[in-house]
């Protein structure tokens, strides 16, 4: 049996793939709704069961919190624990209480307003061997599935395209096509990618190409709004500590210098606090 931990976007997604093969998940989230519902050409209705917290039978409790959120949800888990997290640093965590927890990379583009998800970018669900029967559950409901020896080089690839598109369409308040449409927002792009793709290789995970896999995955989600962007609108906390924080923060470790990733961090750390500051005031 799975739970999911977090039904914002990527957790819709994982229950609308999940329903797809039949399985009814627990979900446990911070807010919920009556009813969720999850947009793919027509929309349905997800069927989840709610709870607290999973109960003892889950055998993989898949997390799909943003990072900050990351200490909160393990405390709601049962079974194994798999991240569908962006950034480094969410795994590190579990694995100080759950030695066997994994990671998943998702690079589908998913938009959630309110109680309802849109799927806005096709993409693919990666997964370590020893998650393979998630990845079996997820397949089953129509998922492109990827089960891989190692996920390490694709988290930190990912890190790379993240650390490109995110901090840039929060900043913009703009969808991820406007790397393709700003010269000036693109020109960012490429050289956050290519620090973060300096630092991946530093820590062993070389990225090749990495601008290019930016720019692709730019065009595969234009109308997607990133994770990012959306809470920076909302004035909640983001993952920039987990995405261009993670950069900064193993670059200095290796000697690797990374003065753009420093700067959009420094700005999105700026902004969130100006937004902190408002709600404050209100």
């Amino acid at each position: 049996m799975f739970a999911v931990v977090g039904m914002g976007a990527v957790g819709s997604l994982l229950a609308y793939f999940l329903n797809g093969a039949g399985v009814e998940p627990y979900a446990v989230s911070r807010t919920r709704c009556e009813r969720y519902v999850f947009c793919d050409g027509g929309c349905r209705e997800l069927r989840v069961r709610h709870v607290g917290r999973a109960p003892p039978e889950v055998r993989y409790s898949l997390v799909a919190v943003k990072g900050p959120d990351t200490a909160d949800a393990l405390s709601a888990v049962s079974g194994v624990p798999v991240l569908f997290q962006n950034g480094i640093g969410g795994l590190e965590l579990a694995r100080r209480i759950f030695p066997s927890a994994a990671a998943a990379v998702v690079t589908y583009g998913v938009y959630r307003e309110g109680c309802r998800a849109e799927l806005r970018g096709r993409g693919e669900i990666i997964l370590p061997r020893d998650a393979a029967e998630v990845g079996e559950a997820l397949a089953r409901g129509g998922a492109a599935v990827r089960i891989v020896e190692d996920v390490e080089p694709y988290r930190w690839a990912k890190l790379v395209v993240n650390a490109a598109i995110n901090p840039v369409t929060a900043v913009l308040q703009a969808p991820n096509g406007v790397l393709l449409e700003n010269a000036w927002a693109r020109a960012l792009a490429e050289k956050l990618a290519g620090e973060a793709a300096s630092v991946a290789a530093a820590v062993g995970y070389p990225v090749e190409g990495a601008f290019d896999a930016v720019l692709q995955v730019a065009r595969a989600t234009a109308q997607n709004i990133s994770s990012m962007a959306q809470d920076l609108a909302r004035c909640r906390p983001t993952e920039v500590d987990f995405i261009n924080g993670a950069v900064v923060k193993y670059g200095g470790e290796r000697g690797v210098p990374t003065p753009y990733n420093h700067a959009v961090y420094a700005l999105v750390k700026a902004l969130e606090e100006r937004c902190s500051s408002r709600s404050r005031t209100t």
